[in-house]
């Protein structure tokens, strides 16, 4: 029971590391960088992250090896063997940036000493000694690194403070532990040592400061400071040859400017980036301190590309974590499994039911909250959205006994029809015109493009462009939006971060920005203004996430989807809203709200459908009365993105084959065409292509 329990115990840490891997990858980066890291991540050079494994080895295993050299020249008896050694270190390694300011560090205290049975002094003397030489070691790096300038393009003077600042706290850290230290105490014990004598916390304390004392000034007696010194260099040698590799991996397939820079300036902006994980700034991992220091170091050796840096960077970053953290927990998984004291065996037979009890609960508690953790972190990597673009596809095995029927139902409409498909290879917009059923690409970029709006001449065109060649339309945050002119073919990009453009009126769009604002801008002259962010001036929670906000041209009222409990109703999933002057009405279960063309109704996507699916609805703003406009039976049932014409005759939609195949961008969705009014039944499907084809709009020409 007790082997049971262990292995419980675990598989409970693996589970919560695993949980907290997936986190740096997905939730854990911000929008706007996740589709850029992605990418890089699935760039890298492969043959490269295992030489980096490799060294990395190397180095705990040195790093192992100095931990104990420490133990041994502090005056500890019970020093562990080199294979206790190294699984402590390596859980060391992964616990290290856990907490800021390197508190994690007081891991390797909490290993030794109630798992091998090393005295607390000895433990925290060995772990600051390893700091203090780490530190000198890494004066040793800059020294290297301002060689390298003197007989290359000459010193530079971020080069100069790097140095200064490595000697001042280098100096400070042997200072305090060969000199401060013994002073302190000797002050300490002249003052209060007669309560060194009793069993009370001061007196406790009292004698560990002694301990502590005498561990340092025994390292220091013991004449292995050249040893010690170069293990550090080497140490440091090894860890930042492996992290250059690293920045190699991700940098060359993907960003070749910055795989050119010299080496020295590489290390460099490492070093900047460990000073900033360093910092007592309240991270995770180190996720964002880390990233600061190296993209400031960068700055100053004026390298351009800041993005690319910071993305580049944070893939080193996120590399490395999943070694030392896959490793880290394997190793720590062992260490739980394979303690064996005596002293903790014989406490275990004579253990009392209480304490048998909490041991279970605990290992129970470890097993269940691991276990819940990592579950919560693919549920919320999954809702991130599709990490690879879908097939391209092929046409439909029924296009030719559709598509014919299909033609001589449009041919008399003088239209056009556009939309988002990536049967070409990655989502391009492309326009299906009516009278003749012809099928042309109005953009070709290697980056995914969707959301098209004509506006309301026919003569201008909106849409998104991601910002890198594959994002899930889940992240509203990496796209772009571009005007197009349709007769020259010139595009503008006229917002950053931001999707869902919608043309309130022939010279505005709209659009939401960040995934919290609405800005409004004019073609004309580009000038915008903000007319909508969440919790400003509203009541939803500051930094809510809206989607495909719709402003109405005659009342400036804003109709959005959230999420219910942010605005009003039930609570958990997306629901729609409009602003009122009191702040907001939210609506009904549903998304892909929208007014009509004349501004006097809504419509949106309602559950309740036909078989348990969706249905497209008409909402009266005023009465807030619904009526079903669309409700389609047979093998497309699952409707979605409707969008009526601009004189208010038609209305596109897509639709996919049920629920089960809901995604908006990787799923087989079809384009429709209905004639507002008639029959939804009679509605035309207008493509016959396996591929994704996604948020269509209808421009009917004038007569």
């Amino acid at each position: 029971m007790k082997y049971l329990l262990r292995i419980a115990l675990s598989i409970g840490v693996s589970f919560a590391i695993l949980a907290l891997l997936l986190q740096g990858v997905s939730t854990g980066v911000a929008d706007d960088q996740r589709p850029g890291v992605l990418a890089a991540l699935q760039n890298t050079t492969w043959g490269l992250v295992l030489a980096y494994l490799g060294l990395y080895l190397v180095t705990l295993v040195i790093r192992a090896y100095r931990y104990q050299l420490l133990l041994r020249v502090s005056g500890e008896v019970n020093v562990p063997n080199m294979r206790q050694m190294a699984l402590v270190t390596g859980v060391r390694n992964m616990t290290v940036d856990m907490l800021p300011a390197r508190l994690g560090e007081l891991g390797y205290v909490g290993l030794l000493n109630r798992g091998y049975g090393v005295k607390l002094h000895h433990c925290v003397s060995s772990l600051g000694l390893s700091i203090a030489f780490d530190l000198l070691a890494l004066l040793a790096i800059v020294l290297l690194i301002m060689l390298s300038q003197l007989f290359g393009t000459g010193l530079q003077p971020w080069a100069v403070a790097a140095l200064v600042s490595a000697v001042i706290i280098a100096a400070v850290a042997f200072v305090g532990l060969f000199a401060i230290v013994p002073r302190v105490n000797d002050w300490i014990q002249q003052r209060w040592g007669k309560a060194s004598e009793s069993e009370s916390v001061a007196g406790k304390f009292l004698n560990f400061v002694a301990a502590f004392s005498d561990s340092v000034e025994t390292a220091g007696r013991a004449g292995k400071t050249g040893v010690i010194l170069a293990l550090s260099v080497l140490i440091r040698l090894l860890k930042y040859a492996g992290f250059y590799i690293l920045f190699l991996a991700v940098a060359v397939p993907s960003f070749t400017e910055l795989s050119g820079l010299p080496m020295a300036q590489v290390v460099s902006a490492l070093i900047g980036g460990e000073v900033g994980a360093s910092l007592p700034i309240p991270t995770f991992m180190s996720f964002g301190a880390y990233e600061a220091g190296s993209a400031l170091v960068f700055k100053l050796l004026g390298v351009a590309d800041q993005a690319a840096a910071v993305i580049t960077m944070l893939g080193v970053h996120i590399w490395s974590q999943l070694v030392e953290y896959l490793i880290g927990g394997a190793l720590l998984a062992l260490y739980i499994l394979m303690r064996r004291r005596a002293k903790a065996d014989a406490a275990g037979k004579a253990r009392s039911p209480l304490m048998r009890w909490s041991w279970m609960a605990g290992a129970t508690a470890v097993f269940v909250a691991g276990s819940g953790f990592l579950a919560w972190e693919l549920r919320a990597a999954k809702k991130l959205g599709a990490l690879a673009a879908p097939a391209a596809g092929e046409v439909s095995a029924d296009e030719n006994e559709w598509r014919e029927l299909s033609k001589q139902h449009v041919s008399s409409i003088n239209g056009f029809v556009v939309f988002s498909s990536n049967r070409d290879g990655n989502h391009d917009i492309f326009k299906l015109e009516l009278s003749d059923y012809s099928l042309s690409k109005l953009t070709e970029h290697p980056h995914t493009e969707t959301y098209p709006r004509i506006s309301p001449d026919g003569s201008k065109l909106v849409f998104a462009r991601a910002h890198q060649p594959w994002v899930s339309q889940r992240n509203t945050v990496a796209w772009d939006v571009y005007l197009k002119d349709l007769r020259t073919g010139a595009e503008t990009k006229i917002g950053e971060n931001a999707t869902a453009p919608h043309w309130v009126d022939a010279q505005n769009v709209s659009f939401l920005q960040g995934g919290t604002s609405v800005v409004k801008v004019s073609v004309d002259d580009l000038s915008s203004t903000t007319v909508f962010e969440s919790g400003l001036g509203n009541a939803l929670p500051k930094g809510a996430r809206i989607q495909n906000p719709k402003l109405n041209p005659l009342t400036g009222e804003l109709a959005f989807t959230g999420r219910q409990n942010q605005i009003g109703i039930n609570s958990g999933h997306w629901g729609t809203a409009i602003t009122t002057e009191q702040g907001h009405t939210g609506l009904y279960n549903g998304c892909e709200i929208g007014w009509t063309s004349d501004g006097r109704g809504l419509y949106q996507v309602n559950p309740g459908g036909k078989f348990n699916d969706l249905q497209i609805i008409r909402i009266d703003p005023d009465t807030l009365e619904t009526s079903t406009l669309i409700d389609l039976e047979g093998e497309f049932s699952h409707e979605y993105w409707p969008k009526d014409s601009a004189n208010g005759e038609y209305m596109v939609f897509g639709a996919s084959r049920g629920q089960q195949f809901h995604e908006h961008d990787t799923e087989d969705y079809e384009i429709f065409l209905w004639k507002m009014g008639s029959d939804p039944a009679r509605a035309t499907r207008l493509t016959f292509h396996t591929g994704n084809d996604n948020w269509p709009d209808i421009y009917i020409r004038p007569e």
